[in-house]
């Protein structure tokens, strides 16, 4: 009843005051009642205003609100966050307070602060002295493996601000500032990021000096200032938004006026006669309504070696890949392409109909050329998913009208219309399906001579197609399993496609050139399908793949022959896919060609991946086409030793000239609060050696030497 009777007294002398209400809570309270004093001792509980105290030893005055603690001091936050000290006094109408001997430990980032003295002035705002502030763990016996020492240290509205400053490794300083202002909290905030340092035998000697802007909490923008001594200054900025999972950005932007005239960088015979040099890339998805969206991607580039001599970089092309498919799903176009492509789409869904409207503009990276260059810069389609019709009839529509331009060479508008009707007959096991599809084109055609005309173009396809289904389960308890599915799928699909003339017809895209088909393709596909419990739930996956299929062309093999020597040969190669996947461990795909008229195998590509077997991860890849002259291997892997060294190494050689295109190697100490690496790579144009220091919460500090062949 006593302590029943304090806490009521404490909170009714707090709401009076129109204060939230604490709570002391102790295995021994002694009231004073002259003095208005409270002693509290043994296991010290006090709570109230979003904060738990806990000590061995407390003293709070009523009248003047203050509560004294004897140590040792904890008090909690409901975010995580907590402050340790030897003792510590605290005003509980304000809040604020004072702690000796004071250890800060800032969750989100896992920010923690030792100092002589600290004041705690409000919520998340704190005083400290003689700080040290790291993202290690702080023990008092050891130094951290690396920390900022102040003189003066304020942390609030998740930035830490310090004066008289050191950085240190250990105990060693090896660098000073007078004033240093840093983040520590995941919440963004505005302010410089950490430089970057470049050096290269073309580049020269170079410094960037991000500045990241939070300018609201939905958008943030981010300027990359880099000055080159061979180069001039590169100027590279980012803005990022996102105001629902539906509607999001990035737009990026490089601009350099470059110093450095163009020695046919990569050999490739081709020089840039431009010295203004630019990227400008963008991707966005906004959300007008629940069934309307509008897409922007935007690629627009001065020359194409601008993105292999400016690769490295946060807005380089890899990591700008990389970002665009994390955010969009859809990455940039292959880097050495002859043109880059922008493109803005309205897409409409409703029931079962696609409506789709934009435009596109193909932007070529070579000198000259660009007049020649086909866009789509007007785009209408339509599309019906397959409806029911009638009993086992059913039908689907398309519809696409484009209008294709170009300076020099005919341009004009393309209709095309497609609608099909399909029968579906099952007959016990076997899957049946019969189609007619109907393609009428219709051309408003502007030559390059300055005369328009109007064309048509009809055709039609039939298409029949059988598949039978036949599997057998397993109950195979091993591996870690708990059943197997195997399911064998032969097939047959007919087509049929009439001749017709279209050589007066513009040649806007491969489409407009339709060749006469008539072939059976025959195959078989198998799946072995895999059951495992995993966490209380099952999982299922194909454990392997496997598909061979092959075309015999009735126009070949009638096909009247016009010397002795010549052959028909109807047979088209025989294409096989094998695929292998684990859930963690192992994935191997194999595709071939091969082709019967003395060729042999044309095609190969093979793709390996192990992961923890003799390495941490391993990957392999090998390709040979015979008819285009390519035979490539590439190598990739990693290995960590004594649980904090990473060893990794790439590898990709050019088979047929004997040639490396690209290797690397390299080695990573990973500390429990900082990252070093040091990468050696060699490329035929140079050798490049990178160094990167990356601290835990504060991002990162990097430089790499290059030097040419």
């Amino acid at each position: 009843m006593r302590t029943l009777w304090l806490v009521i007294l404490i909170v009714f002398s707090l709401v009076g005051t129109g204060q939230a209400a604490w709570r002391i809570e102790a295995r021994k309270l002694t009231v004073y009642h002259q003095a208005r004093v409270i002693l509290a001792e043994d296991q010290v509980v006090i709570s109230g205003r979003k904060l738990t105290i806990f000590a061995p030893r407390a003293r709070y005055e009523m009248e003047t609100k203050r509560l004294y603690l004897w140590g040792p001091v904890k008090i909690l936050t409901p975010h995580g966050d907590w402050l340790k000290g030897r003792g510590a006094f605290m005003d509980l109408r304000s809040g604020e307070g004072e702690i000796e001997g004071a250890h800060l430990f800032i969750k989100k980032d896992r920010v923690q602060v030792r100092a002589r003295k600290m004041r705690r002035l409000g919520e998340d705002h704190y005083l400290a002295y003689e700080a040290v502030i790291t993202t290690c763990e702080l023990r008092c016996e050891e130094s951290p493996p690396w920390s900022f020492k102040a003189r003066r240290l304020e942390i609030r509205e998740g930035r830490a601000r310090a004066r008289i400053v050191f950085f240190r490794v250990k105990r060693l300083p090896l660098a000073f500032s007078p004033y240093v202002s840093v983040a520590v909290k995941r919440e963004r905030k505005s302010g410089f990021l950490f430089p970057r340092l470049v050096s290269g035998s073309r580049t020269g000697a170079g410094l960037e000096a991000p500045l990241f802007l939070a300018l609201h909490d939905s958008f943030d923008l981010t300027l990359y200032p880099l000055w080159a001594s061979r180069r001039g200054l590169l100027f590279s900025a980012e803005g990022r938004w996102r105001l629902s999972e539906d509607s999001r950005g990035i737009v990026r932007y490089r601009y350099l006026r470059d110093r450095l005239e163009d020695d046919d960088y990569n050999g490739d015979g081709i020089r840039r006669g431009n010295r203004t040099r630019y990227w400008l890339t963008a991707k966005i998805d906004q959300r007008l309504s629940s069934r309307t969206d509008f897409h922007l991607d935007l690629d627009l580039l001065s020359d194409r070696d601008f993105l292999e001599e400016f690769e490295g970089g946060a807005l380089g092309f890899s990591q700008s890949h990389r970002s665009y498919t994390e955010w969009f799903g859809r990455g940039l176009e292959e880097r050495y392409q002859k043109y880059r492509t922008s493109r803005l789409w309205l897409s409409h869904r409703r029931y079962n109909t696609y409506l789709e409207a934009g435009g596109a503009y193909r932007d070529y990276v070579l000198p000259g050329g660009q007049a020649t260059v086909l866009s789509p810069l007007a785009n209408l389609h339509l599309f019906s998913l397959t409806r029911p019709l009638l009993g086992p009839l059913s039908f689907d529509l398309g519809l696409e009208s484009t209008y294709w331009y170009r300076e020099e060479g005919a341009r004009g508008l393309r209709l095309n219309f497609s609608p099909e009707v399909a029968l579906n007959l099952p007959l016990g096991p076997l899957e049946n399906r019969l189609s007619y599809r109907l393609l009428h084109t219709r051309y408003a055609v502007d030559w390059d001579n300055g005369t328009t005309e109007d064309l048509t173009r009809t055709l039609y396809e039939i298409e029949a197609e059988s598949s039978l289904e036949l599997y057998r389960v397993y109950p195979e308890e091993r591996w870690g399993l708990s059943g197997l599915r195997h399911s064998l799928r032969p097939f047959v699909r007919y087509f049929y496609r009439p001749p017709e003339n279209q050589e007066d017809l513009p040649l806007f895209q491969s489409e407009d050139r339709l060749p006469p088909a008539h072939y059976l393709e025959y195959g078989l596909l198998q799946f072995l399908t895999a059951r495992r419990f995993s966490s209380g739930r099952l999982k299922y996956w194909d454990l392997v793949r496997f598909k061979l299929y092959q075309r015999y062309d009735f126009r070949e093999a009638s096909r009247e022959l016009t010397s002795a020597e010549e052959e028909r040969r109807p047979f088209s190669n025989l294409f096989a896919e094998f695929e292998i996947r684990t859930l963690s461990r192992f994935s191997l795909r194999y595709d071939w060609v091969y082709n019967f008229y003395g060729l042999g195998l044309t095609r190969q590509e093979l793709s390996l991946s192990l992961n923890r077997v003799l390495l941490d991860r391993f990957s392999l890849s090998y390709q040979r086409d015979r008819l285009r002259r390519v035979k490539q291997l590439g190598l990739s892997g990693n290995k960590r030793f004594f649980g904090r060294i990473v060893l990794h190494g790439a590898l990709s050689r050019n088979l047929l000239r004997s040639e490396t295109s690209s290797a690397s190697l390299g080695l990573t100490y990973q500390g429990s609060c900082y990252t070093v690496d040091v990468t050696l790579g060699l490329t035929p144009e140079e050798t490049r050696f990178s160094f990167w220091v990356n601290l835990l919460g504060l991002g990162g500090y990097g430089k790499s030497f290059a030097r040419g062949p």
